[in-house]
């Protein structure tokens, strides 16, 4: 048969096939195939079809039945049936016509294959390439559908059809084994590399980092990891592998400082090898003078933040000399001058009062308010010419030994008018932590007290303030009582706002709103979409008319002095790259410390990456140590990393040289508490059996006499105790406050000289290591840790979608303090106003040391001396002029006091209906009225003994209870729970 086969092709490329004449006369066609350059050819009845592969890669395409034969050929217009066939001939001319195609298939075959593999061969088998080689194994597939058995065509090899048959069915785990082999034999074959890269060997796992080459590779590096020798080692290796050259590597740093250690460690390390370290800006600098040609000058005030204040506080001015920008001012100051948070939103007073000492919010006239609604009101008071005061004394005298004088919200002392503002909703609710009952009963008796006086009272409420018709109130009710209103001008208005400096406090926000919004360098749209998407939303579009012109001021003196800022660095870069005006020859990209990465920076290196072809991204990163969303890093990039950027490979560093793993289980553990964070596991070189974060609980007031050491002095004396003479010792704060003044820390360290001792805020610290560190201001506040100190709403709107975890950003601060330190941390803390960050450690039992130092045994307790009004203040010794008492660490915003101990002056705890003395050697305990909360006395009436309130006066309104018999439970002298 194969001798006819070879007879009938030495003869012609086509063949000729007639059914038999019986079958012809039931319409059995003739058919004509022809070998052409598109593939095997079948002419019927003179129409030309082209025949697909899998007609001739089945037997079952010819089919023999009892007298006559059939070919079932499918074609590119459909079926085609070729029935009534002599069976010799139409197998013959099924074998002539399969071994055609072969050997006409088999060069183009062999073609894919070699391409397939070239694909799969040029270094470390990434994810697009691997897709790249499958879709060509399966186009090419799809020419023979089945591989070819040795007897189809002896001249013909199967091996690539095998090949490229199983290239077009790999799935997820095939390429998990390539690249699996790949990294082994690279791993192996540049050991000796890694061995000395670094002045330590390179642990596997940064090994491993440095040879993956994904299309985008994220590297985890823990605190203390190495990430800067994977650095170097990944550029040193894909030279050393011949990936690449110098000029094929671009490597970014954020800072100069981090940019140059980077360019001095590649130096130290692989030598001049022609690699440049550079800073986002720097290179966008580049970009921008490779498209405009010469170098862009760089403004004056990109440096000078008091500069380009001055300016804008000057262009501010110069606006508001016309009316049109005079009253959307106002309007603004009006309306939006602090965020509109819901007193109803929040569970404790003591959180509400927090929210309004972290806003600062005040009055147009700088006064103090306990509430927002109460600034409308005075601010709008103001505005329409009212002369108000706030909280002033009532006319008539009110005070009793039950309620304090009666003080209405304002008084307007031209028309003798008392306004109130009340809390309660459309319903009546008072919010969450208001006993509502007691509040009505308020009203009512304000009501009351008016009517009997003869005083008039204008009343305003809560719910009128959240429909937006707080100053419709307002108007109406004035109108009703004659109180004829003079709304100021608008220049008074702005004169007043000047005078108590809302102007240049509003211009100093414009400043850092104009930084923001040209840092995230907005494209077409994006700033609709911002204002859209806040919670503000008419407050920043409000205030975006407002910075609008500032804006254009900005912008036309750039354009007229011929300059750029940092902004336009990336910004302008972003455009070239876009626009394929600047054509990126970098095939590998290396980012360090991409957690701080913001969406401008990583859009330019989006764009630069898919500029060139097969450009790889590196980055290096820690999201655990992700800080600086105040300047515009998005997290989101980091956690969300494969979404953002496509196919990635994620190594995690998990070896830390740092420190021991008693510091590892307490800050890995506290950073983790935040779902968002990447979970990993991070072990550590030393090992120790004991607590190795220690806790200093005392009160946080100056030392009573030279001879008492600081809290700060008692730790640093107590590391240079123990410590290797030479130890290094960071002192740490969450800002500039919270550490000790130059001069002390001059003293700390003559009276310490074995040890050296520094201080730094924790932003300042990133990156460094010391063997010792304490950290300081680890108190609730506006300066306390985490900070009480709030974004303002317009800056947030415009900043990274702030996350959902409370205090999510400063736990990860915190994480940063901890791992500074290499054998020990100290944390020092007055529990009166200790951070929520120290009371987690012990509330949730951390496994931190506690006896180090002596602690007070108030100090254990001052968890459960809290105020019993705000709920979220502690209770604190203070001095007036009528000697001691304890007062809430809020005020004067909640005015809550207490006695202390009658005996010994310690402070009291309640326990059920007792207040008790926390000195273990007094436990003097007191009854507590159970009618009007105050303390119960004991006194000697005609029949004896008895108990009686304190607030028993012989006339006037007074509280009568008594009490014959008061058993104290001694169990009650022991507390709950200490710390």
């Amino acid at each position: 048969m194969s001798e006819l086969l070879r007879h009938m092709n030495s003869q012609n490329a086509s063949k000729h096939i007639t059914p038999h004449w019986l079958l012809r006369i039931f319409g059995a066609k003739s058919a004509t195939f022809q070998i052409t350059n598109e593939g095997v050819q079948v002419v019927i009845n003179g129409e030309k079809y082209l025949t697909l592969a899998e007609s001739l890669a089945h037997e079952t395409a010819f089919q023999e039945g009892a007298l006559f034969a059939r070919l079932e050929l499918r074609t590119s217009t459909g079926s085609k049936s070729l029935y009534g066939l002599r069976k010799k001939e139409g197998r013959t001319l099924f074998w002539w016509l399969r071994e055609h195609w072969l050997r006409q298939l088999a060069p183009v075959v062999e073609r894919s294959a070699e391409g397939i593999r070239a694909v799969l061969t040029q270094g470390y088998p990434r994810e697009s390439r691997f897709k790249a080689a499958r879709a060509m194994a399966q186009q090419a597939h799809a020419s023979f559908v089945r591989v070819p058995e040795p007897e189809w065509c002896t001249e013909v090899q199967g091996v690539p059809f095998k090949w490229v048959a199983d290239v077009a069915c790999w799935q997820d785990e095939d390429l998990q084994g390539l690249q699996q082999r790949y990294v082994t034999r690279q791993l192996q074959r540049y050991s000796d590399f890694f061995d000395v890269v670094e002045s330590q060997p390179l642990t596997e796992r940064q090994r491993e980092a440095c040879v993956v080459d994904e299309d985008n590779n994220l590297v985890l590096a823990g605190a203390g990891t190495g990430k800067t020798s994977v650095m170097v080692g990944r550029a040193g290796y894909l030279m050393k592998s011949g990936q690449a050259k110098a000029n094929d590597i671009l490597m970014l740093a954020f800072g100069n400082k981090a940019a140059n250690e980077m360019q001095d460690r590649i130096n130290h390390r692989l030598g001049k090898c022609g690699i440049t370290a550079s800073t986002f800006h720097k290179l966008g600098k580049e970009i921008i003078a490779a498209v405009e040609g010469p170098q862009p000058s760089l403004t004056p005030l990109a440096e000078d933040d008091k500069a380009l204040a001055l300016q804008v506080n000057q262009w501010l001015e110069e606006h508001l000399n016309t009316p049109a920008y005079q009253k959307l001012t106002l309007k603004y100051f009006e309306k939006y001058l602090y965020p509109t948070a819901n007193p109803f939103d929040f569970e404790t007073e003591g959180e509400y009062f927090d929210h309004i000492i972290a806003n600062e919010i005040r009055t147009l006239k700088g006064e103090s308010v306990k509430s927002l609604g109460e600034c409308l009101v005075a601010n709008y008071l103001f505005k329409q010419g009212v002369e108000y005061q706030y909280e002033a004394a009532y006319e008539y005298r009110t005070a009793s030994p039950l309620y304090r004088q009666y003080q209405p919200d304002f008084y307007l002392p031209e028309s003798g008018v008392y306004i109130e503002y009340y809390g309660i909703d459309r319903k009546g609710n008072t919010a969450p932590y208001v006993d509502s009952e007691k509040y009505h009963q308020s009203m009512v008796w304000k009501r009351e007290l008016h009517s009997e006086n003869g005083t008039r009272l204008l009343e305003l409420y809560h719910y009128e303030w959240q429909e937006g018709r707080l100053f419709d109130a307002i108007d109406a009710q004035l109108a009703a009582l004659n109180i004829t209103c003079a709304p100021l001008p608008q220049e008074s208005v702005l004169a007043t706002l000047r005078e108590f400096g809302a102007i240049s406090n509003f211009a100093i926000l414009l400043t850092d709103l104009l930084k923001r919004y040209r840092a995230n360098c907005y494209e077409q749209g994006q700033v609709e979409a911002v204002i859209a998407q806040a919670n503000n939303s008419m407050q920043l579009d409000a205030a975006m008319k407002l910075l609008t012109p500032i804006l254009n001021d900005y912008e036309a003196l750039l354009k007229r002095e011929g300059h750029i800022d940092f902004d336009d660095m990336i910004g302008k870069a972003i455009q070239y790259v876009r626009e394929g005006r600047f054509r990126s020859s970098w095939r590998y990209i290396l980012v360090d410390e991409f957690q701080d990465i913001s969406e401008a920076r990583a859009r330019l290196i989006r764009s630069l990456r898919d500029s060139a072809t097969g450009c790889s991204l590196f980055c290096v990163g820690d999201d655990w140590q992700a800080i600086y969303r105040f300047t515009g890093s998005d997290l989101n990039f980091t956690t969300s990393f494969r979404e953002k950027f496509g196919a990635t490979n994620v190594t995690n560093l998990d070896l830390t040289f740092r420190f021991n793993n008693g510091i590892s289980k307490v800050a890995s553990r506290f950073v983790l508490q935040n779902p968002v964070q990447l979970a990993k596991q991070l072990n550590t070189l030393r090992e120790v059996n004991k607590p190795t974060v220690s806790l200093l609980r005392e009160d946080n007031r100056p030392p009573n006499n030279t001879v008492d050491a600081s809290r700060v002095e008692k730790v640093v004396s107590r590391i240079a105790a123990s410590a290797e003479p030479g130890s290094s010792v960071y002192l740490l704060g969450r800002n500039g406050f919270s550490l000790p003044k130059k001069t002390e820390l001059e003293r700390l360290s003559m009276r310490y000289p074995s040890i050296r001792i520094e201080s730094h805020t924790v932003h300042a610290s990133k990156g460094k290591e010391a063997d010792y560190v304490v950290v300081l201001g680890l108190e609730t506040g506006k300066f306390g840790f985490p900070t009480g100190k709030t974004t303002h709403p317009l800056l947030e709107a415009l900043l990274p979608p702030l996350e959902t975890y409370k205090d999510a950003e400063e736990r990860r601060l915190f994480y940063v303090a901890l791992t500074r330190a290499r054998h020990r941390v100290y944390l020092i803390a007055d529990m009166a106003v200790a951070s929520s960050f120290v009371v987690e450690l012990l509330k949730d039992k951390y496994d931190i040391e506690l006896n180090e130092f002596e602690t007070s045994l108030s100090q254990q307790l001052l968890h459960i001396l809290k105020c019993m009004k705000c709920k979220t203040g502690t209770m604190v010794q203070k001095q007036s002029q009528f000697g001691s008492f304890f007062g809430c660490t809020k005020f004067p915003l909640c005015t809550h006091k207490e006695r202390g101990c009658q005996r010994c002056e310690s402070q009291m705890r309640r326990a059920g209906r007792f207040k008790i003395c926390i000195n273990p050697n007094c436990l003097n305990w007191v009854p507590v009225c159970p009618k009007c909360g105050a303390e119960m006395v004991q006194r000697k009436g005609r029949h004896g003994l008895f108990w009686g309130c304190k607030n028993y006066r012989h006339e006037g309104e007074c509280c009568k209870h008594t009490e014959n018999d008061i058993v104290f439970d001694q169990q009650l002298s022991v507390p709950e729970s200490t710390w």
